[in-house]
């Protein structure tokens, strides 16, 4: 008797509670699903194209090439823009330094002379050549300098001139590897026509007595101003 109001009473007890440990267990899951949900942080905004690629510099492309710098050979003729002169337009003379031999080393002062009537413009550097006797061109050793600096052309107006340096190595012409000859002859381009120099200070054209084992030419100058000095 005693277990049966015992049991109806746990099971009705059971059955009283049931409800509440249910209801217990629907509060609690809810209480996670309310706790767990976080304030919701914006997220960053993706940079456009434009924010996200950073400045940059030109391109290589874009940057001027060496190749794209003038030679001085591509310099303009005459400060001006005047036509260039013709070997024919210029008078050209040879003066040789004597303050300037050193041993075996000569030096001389070459003015190009416009002897035309009209304006015109020189630039670069003077061909010089060493002709003999016969009228032959004699091969010598030659090397162009940029000395006393790059040339800076000139416009030569009629009666006025430009300058250049020449230094050469002379040599005892009875020797068979010595560059011997009676004149100069000068030029304007490589090449081109040359005219013989009236030379000054140099050894007597008749006994051929010019000789250049090795030589060196500088640039045109438009004042004869330090052009020698080297």
């Amino acid at each position: 008797m005693l277990r049966r109001p015992t049991f109806r009473w746990t099971a009705g007890r059971a059955k009283a509670v049931a409800p509440l440990a249910v209801a217990g267990v629907l509060v609690l899951a809810g209480v996670p699903a309310c706790g767990s949900s976080s304030p919701v942080t914006p997220a960053a905004a993706s940079p456009t194209s434009d924010e996200a690629s950073p400045v940059t510099s030109a391109s290589a492309s874009d940057a001027p090439s060496a190749g794209d710098a003038p030679s001085e050979s591509d310099a303009p003729v005459g400060g001006g823009g005047s036509p260039a002169c013709a070997a024919t337009d210029i008078e050209v003379t040879l003066t040789e330094q004597p303050q300037r031999r050193e041993g075996d080393s000569r030096m001389a002062l070459v003015q190009l002379t416009n002897a035309s009537s009209r304006t015109c413009g020189v630039a670069g550097r003077p061909v010089i050549a060493l002709v003999n006797a016969a009228g032959e061109t004699v091969t010598v050793p030659t090397k162009n300098v940029a000395q006393p600096g790059e040339s800076v052309p000139a416009d030569l107006a009629p009666g006025t001139g430009a300058f250049a340096g020449i230094k050469w190595t002379i040599c005892d012409k009875a020797a068979a590897d010595c560059p011997a000859g009676n004149t100069v002859k000068v030029g304007l381009t490589k090449g081109g026509p040359l005219v013989a120099a009236t030379l000054e200070g140099f050894p007597n054209p008749e006994q051929s007595g010019i000789t250049f084992k090795s030589l060196l030419v500088g640039t045109v100058q438009p004042s004869r101003q330090g052009v020698v000095a080297w």
